[in-house]
């Protein structure tokens, strides 16, 4: 048979998380001494079965590692009008390319399976209950991140731009160190952002961390640390290929990087290498990232911020950047004030700070261009001029340019980010003091 829909085409493919509740009473309130003290909770076990006989193929994972013991969380994937996605071979799917079950149709028979409440979201988090009380929720996927790289100061205000979102930014040792005022900000512009040396964003989601190596805006490689999900196979191993099953397995897929990848890239030796190895092999290291930033030889302060223990506000000389419309990030590209070296910078620095060889070197330009154009437009147009049409093209592009350059010189101080809030680089810095 066919698809009888073509609806799916204008939704878009989501995770979509099951959480299992605990079975235990205790903690809801005052037990008489009749009462049954403790009821086991649902097992990982018991959940695959019911997932099993839906069809649906899942993830799981005990609560307990997450800090939430006596939950049992499944992932899968469904379409954001919440229906998920099923294996069911000997059935014609009505609404998409699969067959699928809505998230409370899921919820309801897991429920009555089991004896238990469960709910379907779209974000991984375990409701909190508190008598009395509103209800506080334990968010499993709270998320803080950090590049760390060749990001130059000068393109921060375009990133802030890109990413639509406040950045902070700093330089220690000669490496750039970017993070988002937002923890939850996405900073995958910044990481794949062109630099002159590789850039490692660094990102927490709860308690998973990945790692991304970059170089000039190409992905080299990635890996993550954290606890292992445990595959439910509605087919029993039957047909491990199917379309449905290989959809949930590729959303999912958790990065693995080579050592040897890594290593290239920042020149490490032998024994650097076998300790790489060894940290990307520990599923369950503790700080995977310090570990990392040593190793690689770069500041160990861009992990203690994407591991959310350093407020970024408090890394050294911080700026904030923040987010503009293109124009305005373009203007503040101009008017930041690099902190690198290089030619090209010290020209940049000289135009914003003006220093006095500025204005001798402006003038002496605008000078030199004024007496070429009038030189040139002034010239018979008879005798030693063979070219006039050239003569005239170049009189009028110098004296162009001495118009510029004096229009230069009269640019006001506030607008060469000077001012008190003109430079959004600096935003920052009065509320660290």
């Amino acid at each position: 048979m066919h698809d009888l829909s073509p609806d799916t085409d204008q939704l878009t493919l989501v995770p979509l998380y099951i959480a299992v509740e605990p079975r235990d009473p205790r903690g809801e309130g005052a037990l008489s001494d009749e009462a049954i003290e403790h009821i086991p909770a649902a097992t990982l076990g018991e959940v695959a079965e019911v997932l099993i006989q839906l069809g649906v193929p899942a993830d799981l994972l005990d609560g307990a590692v997450l800090g939430a013991p006596g939950w049992v969380i499944a992932r899968t994937v469904g379409w954001s009008d919440g229906r998920i996605v099923r294996w069911a071979p000997d059935e014609n799917p009505v609404n998409g390319p699969f067959p699928t079950l809505s998230s409370d149709d899921v919820a309801t028979y897991l429920s009555r399976a089991i004896d238990v409440s469960c709910r379907v979201a779209s974000d991984l988090e375990i409701p909190g209950h508190s008598l009395g009380e509103d209800a506080v929720g334990l968010i499993i996927e709270q998320r803080s991140g950090a590049v760390v790289g060749g990001m130059r100061s000068t393109d921060l205000p375009w990133l802030a731009h890109q990413v639509s979102s406040d950045l902070w930014f700093t330089q220690i040792d000669g490496t750039s160190i970017v993070t988002g005022v937002d923890p939850a900000t996405d900073l995958e512009p910044v990481v794949t952002s062109a630099s002159p040396v590789p850039n490692v964003g660094l990102e927490r989601n709860g308690p998973w961390r990945r790692m991304g190596l970059v170089r000039s805006g190409a992905i080299v490689t990635a890996h993550q640390w954290g606890p292992q999900w445990f595959r439910v196979d509605p087919s029993g191993g039957a047909d491990p290929d199917s379309d449905v099953l290989t959809l949930v397995d590729n959303y999912f897929d958790a990065p693995s990087a080579d050592a040897e990848d890594i290593a290239q890239e920042f020149n490490l030796g032998p024994a650097q290498t076998d300790q790489l190895a060894d940290l990307l092999d520990d599923a369950d290291a503790d700080d995977p990232f310090t570990t990392l930033l040593r190793l690689l030889d770069l500041p160990v302060e861009a992990a203690e911020v994407a591991e959310g223990w350093l407020p970024p506000a408090d890394l050294t000389d911080v700026r904030r950047v923040e987010a503009q419309s293109m124009a305005g990030a373009f203007w503040s590209s101009l008017t930041t004030v690099p902190t690198e070296p290089g030619v090209l910078n010290d020209l940049q620095r000289m135009w914003i700070q003006r220093p006095r060889s500025y204005w001798v070197l402006t003038i002496a330009e605008a000078v030199l261009c004024l007496g070429g154009a009038v030189a040139l437009l002034r010239a018979p147009r008879s005798g030693a001029s063979r070219y006039p049409r050239l003569r005239r093209a170049g009189g009028r592009a110098l004296a162009a340019t001495a118009v510029l350059n004096a229009l230069d010189m009269a640019v006001p101080r506030r607008w060469r980010g000077h001012g008190a809030t003109s430079d959004p680089t600096r935003a920052g810095e009065g509320a660290q003091g």
